[in-house]
């Protein structure tokens, strides 16, 4: 919770080193306990977070492809007597398939998660069909059934957000957008996010006429959950968005303002329209925003593109810029963990 991120990755290594893995025991036999996977888990999540990706494959090599006897239930029947199963957690298993795309192997992560999403169909299926997870008839509780069918559902379309996510990194617009029109049929409520994530895509890659038409399904969506368009903060900052993409900074500063009528601690909302003011010309204001965002709420404000963009505002401002990036480089180091990007206050 205080974000040193190192201290953590070392602490996993002595507590794992206590339950006779990890520190020089690489090639030989190990008991697996669900504590000690657990721990390997919160490890190798913590390396990612560290951008120390070749570090956290390198860790997962032993693994496999998770699906070694020793990771089983069954291999402990004195320890886990009538369990069965994989001990491994399903966020271990969406990990190690998001790994690969970090290291330049995207195809990789895509096959990873393809075969975790055939084997959640499949769980899913068996399920509805009125057997037990694995396909044996064991009888189970209509409340276990429900609650059990819900989890596959929610697992299933995690793995499908992390699908679209790598085929977005691969600049592979038609697959991903597909993807997420999938989401909604798992993901109902979600509408409204996706569909205005799926606008904006568009928007991104200079489509404005497609993204407009997805923005008009979210008004939609919303007067079908009887919000007026005007109170939903979602059309808002997609009429923003596209009045950005036509350089349109005035009615774009409109919008973003009536959001933060609606939602004053919006980050995005709040960025965004004091990007418009510099814009249109507003520095001073443009600048004083900002600030007083970052002084008032630092936890919710020390972001990297509030602080790339107020950092960016001093170069524009003055030539005591440096002083200022030093003030708010000590402000980050106060609060800001081991995975903060320096970069964005320019310092360098």
């Amino acid at each position: 919770s205080t974000k040193n991120w190192r201290a953590s990755v070392d602490l996993t290594g002595r507590l794992l080193t206590a339950h006779g893995q990890g520190y020089g025991k690489s090639g030989q036999p190990t008991g697996h306990t669900t504590d000690s996977l657990q721990l390997w888990f919160v490890r190798l999540a913590l390396l990612v977070k560290l951008n120390l990706f070749q570090n956290a494959e390198l860790e997962f090599e032993p693994f496999g492809n998770l699906d070694h006897p020793n990771l089983y239930y069954e291999y402990y029947p004195t320890v886990y007597p009538g369990r069965r199963g994989s001990m491994v957690p399903f966020s271990m298993r969406v990990l190690h398939a998001e790994l690969p795309q970090y290291l330049q192997k995207p195809q990789d992560t895509l096959d990873r998660l393809h075969r975790i999403k055939s084997v959640s169909q499949k769980i899913l299926s068996n399920l509805q069909e009125g057997l037990a997870e694995d396909g044996s008839m064991m009888n189970l509780t209509q409340d276990n059934r429900l609650a059990s069918i819900q989890l596959w559902r929610s697992r299933l379309s995690r793995v499908m957000y992390s699908m679209a996510n790598c085929l977005l990194m691969m600049k592979d617009y038609v697959l991903a957008v597909e993807t997420y029109h999938s989401i909604i049929e798992y993901e109902p409520e979600q509408s409204v996010q996706l569909l205005s994530g799926i606008g904006r895509i568009f928007l991104q890659i200079g489509d404005i006429r497609t993204a407009e038409k997805y923005f008009q399904d979210v008004e939609k969506a919303c007067q079908s959950k009887g919000k007026t368009p005007n109170e939903d903060t979602s059309v808002l900052m997609n009429r923003a968005f596209v009045y950005l993409s036509q350089n349109n900074y005035a009615d774009a500063h409109v919008c973003f303002s009536s959001v933060l009528k609606l939602d004053p601690k919006n980050p995005v909302a709040n960025n965004n329209a004091a990007v418009c003011l510099l814009y249109l010309g507003r520095l001073k204001e443009s600048l004083g925003q900002l600030e007083s965002l970052v002084h008032k709420d630092p936890a919710l404000y020390l972001h990297e593109s509030v602080l790339f963009n107020l950092t960016t505002m001093y170069e524009l401002e003055s030539s005591r810029s440096t002083q200022k990036k030093q003030a708010l480089l000590e402000a980050t180091a106060c609060r800001e963990g081991d995975s903060f990007n320096i970069q964005c206050l320019k310092l360098v």
